[in-house]
């Protein structure tokens, strides 16, 4: 049973002077008795010491351990598993079930009316918890409902906010807050069956503490006789009920428990249903299980894709996959797409089933019907993760109408998640409409700052949106701020790519009149950018900006704009930049612009690179 060694006794003969059992004890006890004197030697108590701790005197200590007398309950047995614990000794949850099975056996053998009381009185326990777990849930149900009503009131108050807006915003955000009224609704139904079966919970408390009463007197007539009066069609007494018998190894009574449930259980939620079958399973009970996911694959309700996941994966643990498409199919068909996020779930749930079909209908009604709204950076991203969902399962078709509801119903008031929508497009391709949502963007998106509006024009180019990123374009360089000058880089090159030289033109001559030169490198690149271009006018304004404003710390850099402005012809900016770096320096410094200055002078100084 067990590998414990034996305790070094407290005291001379402790633990090894007990008697050896009566040969005439029933197996059943013998059994128990080996069991529990196994554990009490490796404890290494005396009985004296352990009576002297606990409630229980040396002759009760004595017919315990000699199987004359089974203890009713367990708080011999945790005494004892408690000392060993204490001396590093604790044993496995195995050994515990093991240790209680054999009590229980032995318990039922020599005292049927002690077993029976103790049956429910395990029953009676599990029943308070599942009646707690029915508070709780009550409670957890109560709280969602407040943050539901919650996120109403900030939809009323954005709904406000957005009342000048365009007519597309408005009704986005009147879906979302007609959806949470739904939700509401719904979750307001759910907490009256929550409430109903927390009362439930508490009538089933009191009858089978009543119960308890009844099996203090004569014994019951039949084993079976306990069942009386349990509501059966109650999940969450059947489940509870099932764990107590299977705690109490009546192997044959949740045979017929199992059966009764497969053929009479209640199917009308998909929760419930799969609280049974997931308890129907850990019994063992696997074949009754099957009959009762045929009878929900058909017949369970499938409004809720939370509840309908759950189900699905406790069907797939029975082994029914012809149940599992049966079920999905329905589900693929009739439920609620209303949380975005919540179709993302089922359909992940799907592909893991392997019911790729069902999955494939289920996504040709989310693009005809999920909500789609843009109220926060969370809306975008569980419309991008659906378009990807879309492109995993090969739905080109279907995100290509999704995107054409993504372009109506889109919001332009974030360069970053226009941008990630149309890579999503992309992706899923669904090209044309992420040109169409492209077009849009370039007319009505507010110019921000430049590294976000350089990475939507590069994302524009991608989708082969060349037109619509010229316009965008031609807006960006004529109020986009300017005073970042790493940021100008980076819009210069994505320009440079399109080849909208004239384009540039504009942006240069803002970077040259307004532009912060903080950094001798990115002023070079920028000077580099200017002279390539053949942007005269503005490069000499900018080398001229430069040369009395630019740190001159960075010997190399400085270098590079000297070089820059000797091919250029700027005799006057690169003479100011050498006097500053020469007034900045040491001697030995001054020194090395000399040096800089002499190869400027040198014949191959027209080959090195600009930037």
């Amino acid at each position: 049973m067990t590998d414990i060694a034996p305790h070094s006794p407290e005291t001379p003969g402790a633990a090894g002077v007990l008697k050896p059992l009566d040969p005439e004890l029933r197996p059943e006890v013998r059994e128990w008795a080996k069991g529990l004197r196994t554990i009490w030697i490796a404890t290494g108590m005396t009985m004296s010491r352990f009576a002297g701790r606990n409630p229980i005197d040396k002759s009760t200590l004595s017919r315990y351990l000699s199987g004359r007398r089974v203890p009713p309950d367990q708080w011999f047995l945790n005494a004892l598993l408690a000392i060993l614990a204490e001396r590093g000794k604790e044993v496995s949850e195995e050994v515990r079930d093991h240790l209680h099975d054999l009590q229980m056996r032995a318990l039922e053998t020599v005292q049927p009316g002690e077993y029976r009381r103790r049956l429910v009185s395990d029953r009676l326990e599990f029943a308070i918890i599942q009646r707690d777990e029915a508070q709780r849930y009550a409670r957890s149900v109560e709280e969602e409902l407040a943050e539901r009503i919650r996120q109403v009131g900030e939809l009323k108050d954005q709904h406000e906010r957005l009342r000048a807006a365009r007519d597309a915003d408005r009704a986005a955000a009147q879906a979302e807050k007609e959806d949470l009224d739904r939700e509401i609704s719904a979750l307001t139904a759910r907490l009256a069956r929550a409430r109903e079966r927390a009362t439930d919970a508490e009538s089933r408390c009191c009858h089978l503490e009543q119960l308890l009463e009844q099996l203090q007197g004569p014994a019951l007539a039949a084993s079976h006789d306990f069942l009386k009066g349990i509501d059966l069609t109650d999940p969450n007494a059947v489940t509870g009920l099932m764990g107590a018998m299977l705690k109490a190894a009546m192997r044959e009574q949740v045979e017929v428990l199992a059966d009764h449930v497969a053929a009479n259980a209640l199917v009308r939620e998909a929760a419930d249903v799969a609280g049974l079958l997931e308890a129907m399973l850990k019994a063992g009970t696997r074949s009754q299980a099957g009959l009762l996911a045929r009878r929900a694959a058909v017949d369970t309700p499938v409004y809720y894709p939370s509840d309908v996941i759950r189900l699905l994966e406790a069907m797939l643990g029975v082994g029914g996959q012809e149940q599992v498409r049966a079920l999905a199919g329905r589900s693929a068909a009739e439920t609620s797409l209303r949380n975005i996020r919540d179709v993302i779930r089922l359909l992940e749930a799907m592909r893991r089933a392997a019911v790729d079909e069902q999955a494939l209908r289920l996504i040709t009604r989310a693009a005809a019907e999920v909500p789609i709204a843009f109220a926060s950076s969370h809306s975008t991203t569980n419309v991008i993760r659906l378009l990807e969902v879309m492109e995993e399962a090969g739905a080109d078709r279907s995100a290509a109408e999704l995107s054409r509801r993504i372009v109506a119903r889109a919001s332009f008031d974030d360069a970053t998640n226009v941008t990630l929508l149309l890579e999503a497009m992309r992706r899923a391709g669904a090209v044309e409409q992420a040109v169409a949502l492209a077009e849009q963007a370039a007319v009505h998106l507010p110019v921000g700052e430049a590294s976000p509006m350089a990475r939507l024009l590069e994302a524009m180019y991608r989708v082969s949106a060349g037109k619509q990123a010229t316009a965008l374009a031609a807006r960006v360089v004529a109020s986009v701020p300017v005073h970042d000058p790493g940021a100008m880089v980076d819009l210069l090159e994505v320009l440079r790519s399109g080849a909208m030289d004239e384009i540039m033109g504009v942006l240069f001559r803002r970077i040259a009149a307004y532009t912060a030169v903080v950094d001798a490198a990115i002023a070079a690149r920028l000077l580099g950018s200017m002279l390539d271009a053949g942007m005269a006018a503005p490069a000499s304004q900018f080398a001229a900006r430069t040369a009395g404003h630019s740190p001159v710390h960075d010997t190399t850099s400085v270098g590079r704009l000297l070089i820059l402005m000797r091919q250029a012809g700027m005799a006057e900016a690169s003479g100011t930049l050498a006097a500053r770096v020469v007034a900045a320096n040491s001697l030995e410094r001054a020194t090395d612009v000399i040096w800089l200055l002499e190869m400027m002078c040198n014949e191959g100084c027209g080959s090195m690179p600009r930037n």
